[in-house]
């Protein structure tokens, strides 16, 4: 789910109701409601209780039956979505897969009621596609509005202009579904004067290209209006600085006029209506009418400049959940001053970074390149009742991955309390903008720190750039890494001693380049020993070329469940398995 809304109350349900019959009305290209289905997603996404909408919504498709307009596809695919998100609304889909599901839903009901009908050589694929397209504008435009409405976060991460634009398209949507092209071309022309008067020549240029944009849906096709409209709106937005305040309102109102007045058609005697009574009407009436809106909308958003300080905020965050747990691990156990020294250095460094993203550089890290995608999958098998083995797979730095596989000392509690206090703190370190060589020293000097005891623990990183298309491998006493590119399995080791053994930590890493269909497979010891006989681990090595399914999550747990039917009686070893498959 997208997010979730507040308790429901009446006179919400009751305005909700009227704006679910006019999304319904809402007709474009000439037989599609792309806006009916959308508005039920969106809605069943904030609460279940709003399934009562759909009577409403089928309703205002219902008016175009007597006008022979072949609706039944789109009823049927409001209908199916409106159960399925009902009876399926515990499963946390995003909004995105909220879209996908509808589109897929929209045109298989299409395409059943035109089978139905024996009527298929009428149905028009682009005017399917127009429809799937608008329908995934209208969730985002809906999605945008009941954020605001039903969140009610200060911060919500919506930019200023994006509401502003979802507000426009609603309002403008909804006034075309009058369906009486005279009124709804004066009320469009009415709201752009409000619009030119009380915000100015900007938002009223934007108001104006929704309507344009809207105007094409709906099959009229006027553009010659809007190019003696664009005129008009500069003409009277020049001619009313230059005048009084009073009677900027008359210049304004009679400019447009005279510049749609040729346009011919009914159009000019609702045109006039429209200007006599945006005249008319007090100037206050446009200010407190504005005010409202900005005050039930616009303070919930956030304009760019609140966004990127908004980003920094929670960088800082980070970084201080960071520093507290490093005191919290090294407030009674810490000798020597080595640790300090990291620690200080790489508090610096975050420093650095922040400097960087308040100077606006941060846009310049993935330049150059599209990111590519990467899919995680990982499986585990506890020997005991705790595992010894922690693993973790986590985004920093914009455009970086990190896959972390730790085997602590011994087994159970006391191994599980070592593994994972080094994945924590290389999540939090690498987060919070450690450099990798200052966070493993970090780690290594927190495990040498203790009073006398031995603790140690293996450490396998992966650090997969999205940006660069690369990944540096960092082992401490780490099992073997596979890759599989190209229908071959490439072994990655190096010999060193896990972190916790000695302070002069002598820390590199493998290089090597990604590309597309690549798999990234990285294990625990109790992997790669589970088969005393096979030294070499050709084992999984052949394993990883006979699977033929690409989901990470799937060959992880065919890897656990044949490493674990290796041991056979013997005693097993915790297994884990950590997959990356990159650009699937």
């Amino acid at each position: 789910m997208e997010f979730i809304g507040k308790r429901v109350q009446g006179k919400e349900l009751a305005a909700v109701c009227i704006a679910a019959f006019f999304a319904g009305r809402i007709n474009l290209f000439d037989g599609t409601f792309p806006a009916a289905p959308a508005f039920v997603i969106v809605m069943l996404a904030v609460s279940t209780v709003y399934i009562y909408l759909l009577p409403f919504v089928l309703g205002g498709m219902l008016c175009y039956m007597r006008q022979g307009v072949f609706l039944y596809g789109d009823m049927a695919a409001v209908t199916c979505l409106a159960v399925f998100f009902l009876f399926f609304h515990q499963k946390k889909l995003s909004i995105n897969q909220r879209t996908a599901i509808g589109v897929a839903v929209l045109i298989l009901c299409n395409l059943a009621a035109f089978l139905c009908v024996d009527m298929l050589f009428l149905m028009k694929p682009e005017v399917l596609l127009m429809e799937a397209m608008a329908f995934c504008i209208y969730v985002r435009v809906f999605n945008t509005i009941a954020k605001i409405l039903y969140t009610g976060k200060p911060h919500c991460g919506i930019s200023r202009e994006r509401i502003s634009v979802s507000l426009e398209i609603m309002a403008v949507s909804f006034i075309g579904a009058i369906g009486i092209y005279e009124v709804v071309f004066s009320l469009w022309l009415f709201l752009i004067a409000a619009m030119l008067y009380n915000k100015g020549l900007k938002e009223a240029f934007s108001l104006a290209g929704v309507t344009a944009v809207c105007s094409f849906c709906l099959v009229e096709s006027q553009w010659q209006i809007y190019g003696w409209l664009l005129v008009g709106m500069m003409t009277a937005w020049y001619l009313a600085s230059w005048v009084d305040k009073t009677y900027r309102k008359i210049v304004i109102g009679t400019v447009l006029l005279i510049s749609l007045s040729g346009t011919g058609g009914g159009f000019v005697y609702g045109f006039a209506a429209a200007m006599a009574l945006f005249i008319w009407m007090p100037a206050g009436t446009f200010s407190k009418a504005g005010y409202m809106i900005e005050n039930r909308f616009l303070p919930e958003a956030l304009t760019e400049r609140d966004l990127q300080h908004l980003a920094i905020r929670r960088d800082l965050q980070k970084k201080k959940e960071a520093f507290l747990s490093l005191s919290r691990l090294c407030g009674t156990e810490l000798e020597g001053k080595q640790i300090l020294s990291y620690q200080f250095t790489g508090m610096a460094r975050t420093i650095d970074r922040l400097q960087e993203d308040l100077q606006g550089r941060t846009a310049l890290r993935t330049e150059g390149g599209r990111l590519v995608k990467v899919s995680v999958g990982q499986a585990s098998y506890s020997a005991e009742t705790v595992s010894g083995d922690s693993m973790a797979a986590f985004s920093f730095d914009d455009h970086k991955i990190a896959l972390v596989i730790s085997d602590g000392m011994g087994k159970g509690r006391e191994a599980a309390e070592e593994s994972k206090m080094v994945v924590s703190t290389l999540m939090r370190l690498l987060q919070a903008g450690f450099d990798v060589d200052l966070a493993m020293k970090t780690v290594n000097g927190i495990l040498m720190a203790s009073g006398g005891e031995e603790r140690f623990a293996t450490v396998d990183l992966a650090i997969i750039d999205r940006a660069k298309c690369r990944a540096k491998i960092y082992k401490m006493g780490a099992a073997t890494t596979f890759i599989k590119h190209d229908g071959r399995v490439s072994m990655l080791k190096r010999q060193a001693l896990p972190a916790g053994i000695t302070a002069g930590l002598d820390l590199e890493y493998i290089d090597i380049k990604l590309k597309r269909g690549d798999l990234l497979v990285m294990v625990s010891d109790g992997v790669t020993e589970c088969d005393r006989k096979d030294f070499r681990c050709d084992w999984l090595r052949s394993r990883l070329l006979e699977f033929g399914s690409r989901d990470p999550e799937t060959i992880a747990e065919l890897v656990i469940n044949k490493a674990a039917e290796k041991y056979g009686i013997h005693e097993r070893d915790d297994l884990t398995v950590l997959t990356a498959a990159i650009d699937v």
